[in-house]
């Protein structure tokens, strides 16, 4: 049985990152209904906040997603994380689970951190100049065994991302809902090692200039635009979209975005519980 990712090929761990992945967005379909009436009927003075609320959302509806957990702790600025042993046909594969949520009034991109970003980035400036960013994001940690080896435990990272729109002329002190949730994308972000498949070369990249200050000593930022990364790959980005009014409580529409045999991007409804 194999405990090391190394052992994997290139495929199989994009295996393991997609069927982590599946759970992930199962997960958010079954809360999906609560997730809306709260992040619509929640009080929020400052667009802060309601990023803040989408974290606590992620992290509750992530719950139901735990595996077999590891006792280790990692040490990150991400939302959620949790250590565990992933079940794969292929073995049992200690893995560190990493999502972070966002919350935006926008839907074609997502901005990282460097302390994020799990893959060394290459893309072209605003000007065409070459511009790269090391991740912040180990491929791997190791934990100590009983038995005094180390058990490597490979790093997933995933980004759930709360679309939704101000509702006009809503003020603090006025009667919910402040905001109408639209969509909920979540993001399979590549393991480093997979940077050959997807971003060989500033030209062939998903990630683009971050905006962030030096003079200001910020981190610096990088973003992944959903266009290009579909592109890429469909099924590394999935969306779970709500036709209901803002107010209106209802559960997002369970569907997988992936690609048949012929290559082409098919969108198939999934079976679900609350």
């Amino acid at each position: 049985m194999v405990n090391d990712y190394h052992g994997l090929s290139l495929d199989q761990l994009e295996l393991l990152e997609k069927q982590t992945l599946r759970t992930i967005v199962q997960a958010l379909q079954q809360a999906s209904a609560e997730a809306k009436d709260v992040f619509e009927n929640t009080r929020a003075r400052s667009d802060t906040e309601v990023i803040v609320l989408a974290e606590d959302l992620a992290r509750s509806s992530l719950q139901a997603a735990e595996c077999f957990p590891i006792r280790y702790r990692f040490r990150g600025f991400i939302d959620y994380k949790q250590t565990r042993w992933a079940s794969t046909p292929f073995g049992l594969i200690p893995q560190v689970l990493l999502v972070d949520a966002k919350a935006s009034t926008e839907n074609n991109r997502e901005t990282l951190q460097q302390s994020q970003l799990p893959m060394h980035a290459e893309f072209r400036g605003k000007n065409g100049s070459v511009e790269s960013l090391d991740p912040g994001v180990p491929l791997d940690v190791d934990i100590p065994s009983e038995q005094g080896n180390a058990i490597i435990a490979v790093t997933s990272s995933f980004f759930v991302h709360f679309w939704y729109e101000k509702l006009k002329e809503k003020s603090f002190a006025d009667e919910p809902p402040y905001r109408r949730l639209k969509a909920i994308y979540i993001l399979a972000v590549p393991h480093g090692t997979l940077k050959d498949r997807y971003n060989p070369d500033p030209d062939t990249t998903f990630f683009g200039q971050g905006k962030h200050s030096p003079k200001r000593e910020e981190e610096p930022r990088i973003r992944i635009y959903f266009s290009r990364f579909k592109s890429m790959c469909p099924w590394r980005l999935q969306e779970l979209s709500f036709n209901q009014d803002a107010g209106i409580a209802g559960p997002s529409k369970g569907v997988w975005r992936d690609l048949d045999e012929h290559g082409n991007e098919t969108m198939t409804p999934f079976e679900w519980m609350r």
